[in-house]
C-alpha cells in the first residue's frame, strides 16, 4: 500500500472497525451527558470539569504514544526517522484530545462544586 493519507485512514478504520459502534455508543452517552451538564446548570462554569478532563487527556496522550508502538508489534526503539515519531506523537495527541473531551462531562456532573 503506499504511503497517502487515504491508505492511512484505511489502516485505522480496518484497526477500530471492531470497535466501532462501541465507540459510537460512547458517544451517543457522551453527548447525552453534556446535555445534562448544560440543563443543569445556568450558569456554566467549566474551569473544575475542565481541568480533570485536562489532566486526563495529557495522561492518555502519554500513554497512548508509549503504547502504540508495542500495540503495532514494533518497539520504541525502532521509531527511526522524524516521520515515525510525529505519527506515534499525533495519534496519541488524537487519543488525549478525544479522550479529554470525552471524559468532561461526567466530570463536571461528578464535581462537588456546582456550577
Amino acid at each position: 500500500m503506499e504511503f497517502s493519507l487515504f491508505g492511512i485512514f484505511a489502516v485505522v478504520l480496518e484497526l477500530l472497525r471492531p470497535v466501532l459502534p462501541l465507540i459510537g455508543i460512547v458517544v451517543v452517552v457522551d453527548l447525552l451527558l453534556l446535555a445534562m451538564v448544560v440543563g443543569r446548570h445556568r450558569r456554566l462554569d467549566i474551569s473544575r470539569g475542565a481541568k480533570m478532563a485536562l489532566r486526563v487527556g495529557i495522561i492518555a496522550a502519554i500513554a497512548a504514544a508509549i503504547y502504540f508502538p508495542i500495540w503495532t508489534g514494533a518497539g520504541l526503539t525502532q521509531l527511526a526517522s522524524l516521520i515515525d515519531i510525529a505519527g506515534v506523537v499525533g495519534g496519541g495527541l488524537g487519543v488525549g484530545i478525544a479522550l479529554g473531551l470525552l471524559s468532561y462531562p461526567p466530570l463536571q456532573l461528578m464535581s462537588r462544586k456546582n456550577a
